[in-house]
């Protein structure tokens, strides 16, 4: 075990609490201010957001919501005049946060205070050419598709955004900083402060905060414990004093002992504030840093997987952290790691912590951790919690088995006991700013650590210039909206979000079936061992001898063999199909030929490193049962499983 505690104090710069009013460089810092997070909102801030969500789904017909599983959310408008569709009318003050839009088209028109401030194209809003937007803070996640602007446009009466020629999917997310707040109106030339904020804000998007930001000139103890945890075994940490976790960081140390699969999913962090009976964080590792399933590379400015720390005595693969820099108050604090796995497992935890008890209105950070396997509620539930208290992060891990588009439901948030949610989204994939397909990235705010056409994904979200604030209560959903309203997803999902000290939610605590995962369901997928004819072929691999990969069935068949190999293929039913082959994706090989009974070939397959693994064979006509396939590889080769997909009708190309 080592251990290492020094005191260090950096520079950096900091928001005003409670500030009631703001310029236009209060707002831009607010984007980096983590500190605040942890102050109660103050009286009449709320969140606000504006979408294009069915408007069929308000309508109530004898108490109830009869179309409450709408999802007509394009071409929906607050209204018309003089040709032009109202998409956003808020009522000062106020700043809006992130415009989010599935594929801008037409022209736009922005009025802040009764002023029109822009009259463009409504793709110049998202593509750089207005100043001062412009990347990092706006883009494209394809393409023209899934456009992002995340830059506080204030107002102190009013803002509108009207369009023409647009007919998609929008989501613009606001803030209400209350009555007696003074905003300063947006204005495109900004003055020196702001410009100096923008640049800081630019910067951070770009490469992420620094120490300097998230100390902000604090003295801090860092303390630093590093074990190899057996399995049962937990890592402890505790304060007896209060303080603040600025920075929490969690490395792997275990540079040659073989991981499971899905290791750090399988590692439960717990952590206490205050003597708590039960944890205010509970939820396996990996989640915990917004990564979903295991330890999916991405970084973010709260959370990431891939931070490098140039410490003294690690070695390099040691010095890359998961890190978490949302701050933690508390007046006692207890940190648990343990390691549920078979296998042992080397983790070192490094803390950043200001030794100084915090106010007693400072707020505690907590996650909820859900699970539904398969998820059967239409309103799959990720938070009822009582306040005051700010959402400040959502992460959703999901995994099907099918292609079919899962993510088309709303999220929805009812804040301080609202009938009807104030906050109606327009889809999943529009939530975290992305677009179906989704595509894989890492953006400062929202991204998608893990994507697959089926099988396993992972989105995050961070909710930080525009926290959404809540006084009494919240409740926070989101549609599992599935074709033919089918239930076979696995959803899990985390909330981040600050509460009082000793708040109340009605989430359950974790169990060790919530720590039970899916296997690797590919559509289509025929398993081949159990289906090699003959001796000396080779052997069954099975999925934790499978250097941390998932296999279909958890089986493949390791073919040592370069002689012809006879494998039945069953199908359930006569026709055409496509057939593809799955290899172990992380082993290479040379080709793999495969025939008819009778020796024609059905085709022959070169490695080319593809991710999946899955390389297309070619086209064959089934009878109902097993037909015989000759395989014939040129080199030792791991098989997984057939692929088959049915076609309409033979073309051909096919014969």
């Amino acid at each position: 075990m080592r251990t290492l505690v020094v005191l260090l104090v950096l520079g950096s710069w900091t928001v005003g609490a409670g500030a009631t009013e703001w310029t236009q460089a209060d707002l831009l810092n607010r984007m980096l201010d983590l500190d605040r997070l942890a102050d109660p909102p103050s009286p009449g801030e709320r969140p606000l957001l504006f979408s294009s969500f069915d408007r069929r789904q308000s309508e109530i017909r004898d108490g109830k919501f009869v179309h409450w599983d709408g999802e007509n959310d394009s071409n929906q408008f607050l209204g018309q005049e003089d040709g032009w569709d109202l998409l956003v009318d808020a009522s000062g003050p106020g700043a809006l946060q992130h415009i989010w839009v599935d594929e801008p088209a037409g022209r736009f028109r922005l009025e802040i205070d009764g002023r029109v401030v822009y009259e463009d194209a409504f793709v110049a809003l998202f593509d750089g050419s207005l100043s001062p937007f412009g990347k990092p803070l706006s883009y494209f996640v394809s393409g023209k598709r899934g456009a992002n602007l995340y830059f506080p446009i204030a107002f102190q009466r009013r803002a509108r955004l009207l369009t023409q020629g647009f007919r998609g999917r929008y989501q613009v997310d606001a803030t209400w900083f209350g009555p007696d707040a003074r905003v300063a109106a947006f204005r495109p030339d900004l003055d020196e402060a702001a410009r100096t904020a923008l640049e800081r804000v630019v910067r951070a998007f770009s490469a992420g905060l620094t120490d300097g930001d998230v100390l902000a000139g604090r003295q801090t103890m860092t303390v630093a414990r590093q074990e190899d945890l057996a399995p049962g075994s937990s890592l402890v940490e505790a304060f007896d004093e209060g303080g603040t976790i600025r920075a929490l960081y969690v490395s792997l140390t275990d540079r040659t002992a073989p991981r499971e699969l899905y290791a750090l999913h399988h590692c439960v962090v717990r952590i206490t504030w205050d003597d708590g009976k039960v944890p205010d964080i509970e939820l396996p590792l990996a989640s915990f840093f917004g990564s979903g399933f295991d330890r999916n590379p991405y970084n973010s400015l709260a959370m990431g997987t891939d931070r490098w720390l140039d410490l003294p005595g690690l070695f390099p693969a040691e010095s890359y952290f998961m890190y978490c820099l949302l701050p933690m108050p508390f007046s006692k604090a207890r940190i648990e790691i343990e390691n549920r796995n078979a296998r042992k497992i080397g983790l070192m935890l490094y803390l950043r912590v200001e030794p100084q008890t915090p106010g007693s209105e400072r707020l505690r950070l907590r996650t909820t951790f859900r699970v539904e396997d398969p998820c059967k509620s239409f309103d799959y539930a990720l938070l009822q919690a009582e306040g005051p208290g700010r959402i400040v992060g959502t992460v959703l891990n999901i995994d099907t088995p099918r292609t079919d588009w899962w993510g088309r439901g709303d999220h929805k948030v009812w804040v301080d006991g609202e009938s009807f949610p104030s906050l109606l989204g327009t889809g999943t994939a529009d939530y975290f700013g992305n677009v179906a397909d989704l595509q894989k990235s890492s953006f400062p705010l929202h991204g998608a650590s893990l994507v697959n056409p089926y099988g396993k994904n992972s989105l995050y979200r961070w909710h930080l210039g525009d926290a959404l604030a809540f006084h009494r209560q919240v409740q926070f959903t989101l549609e599992n909206w599935q074709k033919d309203q089918v239930d076979d997803v696995y959803y899990n999902s985390i909330v981040y979000w600050y509460g009082p000290v000793g708040t109340r939610e009605t989430t359950e605590r974790l169990r060790g079936r919530d720590l039970a995962l899916p296997g690797l369901r590919i559509p289509g997928a025929v398993e081949i061992e159990g289906s090699v004819r003959g001796s000396d072929w080779g052997s069954v691999l099975k999925q934790k001898y499978a250097g941390g990969v998932e296999l279909s069935g958890e089986q493949a068949v390791s073919l040592t063999s370069t002689a012809a190999v006879a494998i039945g293929l069953p199908s359930e039913k006569a026709g055409r199909f496509r057939l593809r082959v799955r290899t172990h994706p992380r082993r290479s090989f040379g080709t793999i030929r495969v025939a008819r009974p009778d020796g024609t070939e059905v085709g022959t397959v070169t490695y080319d490193r593809r991710e999946d693994g899955i390389y297309p064979v070619g086209t064959l006509t089934l009878e109902r049962g097993v037909t015989t396939l000759q395989v014939t590889c040129d080199r030792p080769t791991v098989l997984d499983c057939w692929v088959l997909e049915e076609v309409a009708a033979p073309s051909v190309e096919d014969e």
